[in-house]
């Protein structure tokens, strides 16, 4: 009864071996974005550019400046001064007496004025800096960096949708081959059996040697016809690879259907309203051209009001110690120092450069003009993208419409000719070849499938 019991949970395991292993299209999407270099790097982007803001906000507050040193002089450059009273006494009257009064007054030998510098020397100045007027550069500064920050946001989101279309529409890819290997390995059989038959027909000499040939340059096509399908295959979860950084997912591993439905849903849509959504202001690359475009008019303001004569005030508090004490440890530091504190307004322009300052406001005036026709550009370039998907998704149906239309006949003509065999009147190589037939036209079907699938997801992209 254990022994039953393991097999069973054996065969189980077997069972839904494919399903446990299978990766569903939002798990890629998740692996995509958290591995995907191209999405990691924007994320990385953005992060950089929210520090360009701090630093334009933290132009705003004052900036503190510490210079500090110590010094320690082995020979320092003023020594001992003494002074001896005789040579003035001397120097004066020449007396004796005189020198008896110093002796009286206690000033007999060298009396020491200065006892020399100390070895130790210190020296502290703190410069506070504070931007009081900067012709608003200043908030516009702040202003562009902070559009720079919803540019890179913005990017980001837009890469992720781009990706993403680009990840299912290769997971629909990866579907239709499947479908499309399954097919040709049924044409495969088909062909084997047919050249079986006509084979031993040629034998007794009831088919021609073309005939057989036919045949064999049929299953020879088909042989190219999978050869083709595994480079293309391989070529697909190569790519999916890529999105995700994922190099341990093979085609098994992609669970995924195509649903029909909602791709040929979208042509039921109206063309204008498309065309219309994909270039309005909620499409990113739009978002992303016109705030850019409001970043070159920043620059263009801020080069205007650098020009010459307009000066930038600041206001400048400098404090500064030195002397041979270090300050608040040793003592008698307060007699042996010197302290200042100075307040300063400081005015800084340039007056001429040469002509630098109006170039760079050209410079930022025509940059300013390009970011305007880049929309219009990219507007082009988006509509030209939508009508060109857009005739591929309809043509690519009316393909699809027809070949399932050359399906049905071609089935009536099997189910006619299935009858026939079974009364006698035909073969069955008869029968193959109108299979074979039907086989080629569905593969041709998941062709055009598969081509439109692409155009759908693309088109999606432009339009969401």
């Amino acid at each position: 009864m254990k022994i039953k019991k393991i097999c069973c949970i054996s065969i189980l395991v077997m069972m839904c071996a494919n399903s446990v292993f299978a990766i569903t299209h939002n798990q890629l999407a998740t692996q995509m974005s958290f591995n995907n270099p191209s999405l990691v790097n924007s994320r990385k982007d953005i992060d950089l550019a929210k520090l360009d803001l701090k630093d334009a906000k933290a132009t705003y507050q004052p900036t503190i400046e510490l210079l500090t040193s110590a010094t320690y002089m082995v020979n320092p450059p003023i020594g001992k001064i003494v002074v001896n009273p005789e040579d003035y006494v001397n120097g004066e009257s020449g007396t004796s007496g005189s020198l008896s009064s110093l002796s009286a007054l206690g000033l007999e030998g060298p009396i020491t004025v200065y006892q020399g510098m100390e070895d130790t020397y210190y020296n502290f100045d703190i410069k506070i800096t504070q931007p009081l007027f900067t012709w608003n550069k200043i908030n516009t500064s702040v202003e562009l960096y902070d559009k720079v920050v919803t540019i890179r946001e913005i990017q980001s989101s837009s890469q992720y949708k781009k990706l993403l279309s680009e990840l299912e529409a290769r997971e629909a890819a990866i579907y239709y081959i499947k479908e499309m290997k399954k097919n040709l390995i049924q044409q495969e059989n088909m062909a084997n059996e047919l050249i079986q038959i006509i084979s031993e027909a040629e034998k007794n000499d009831l088919v021609l040697d073309q005939d057989v040939l036919e045949v064999k340059i049929k299953e020879k096509q088909i042989e190219v016809g999978l050869k083709k399908l595994e480079k293309e295959e391989k070529t697909q979860i190569s790519k999916i690879i890529t999105l995700t950084n994922n190099k341990s997912i093979s085609t098994d591993d992609i669970e995924y259907q195509v649903n029909e439905k909602i791709i040929t849903s979208l042509l039921e849509k109206n063309k204008k309203e498309l065309i219309k959504k994909a270039i309005s202001t909620s499409n990113e690359n739009i978002q992303i051209l016109n705030i850019l475009k409001d970043v070159k008019a920043d620059e263009t303001t801020i080069a205007n009001n650098s020009i010459y004569w307009k000066p930038d005030l600041a206001l400048q508090v400098e404090t500064s110690y030195s002397g041979s004490r270090f300050p608040l440890i040793e003592k008698g530091y307060y007699t042996k120092d010197q302290s200042a504190l100075n307040l300063t307004i400081a005015i800084k322009s340039t007056l001429w450069d040469g002509g630098k300052k109006l170039n760079d406001i050209a410079r930022k005036e025509i940059n300013e003009a390009k970011a305007t026709e880049d929309i219009e550009n990219t507007k082009n370039q988006i509509l030209e993208a939508v009508n060109e998907n857009l005739y591929t998704m309809e043509l690519d149906t009316t393909n699809i419409e027809f070949q399932e239309l050359n399906s049905q006949i071609i089935q009536k003509r099997i189910d006619n000719l299935t009858q026939e065999y079974e009364q006698g009147y035909v073969d069955k190589a008869q029968i193959l070849k109108a299979e074979l037939e039907k086989k080629a036209s569905d593969l041709e079907l998941l062709k055009q499938k598969t081509e439109r699938a692409t155009a759908y997801f693309t088109l999606r992209y432009l339009t969401q």
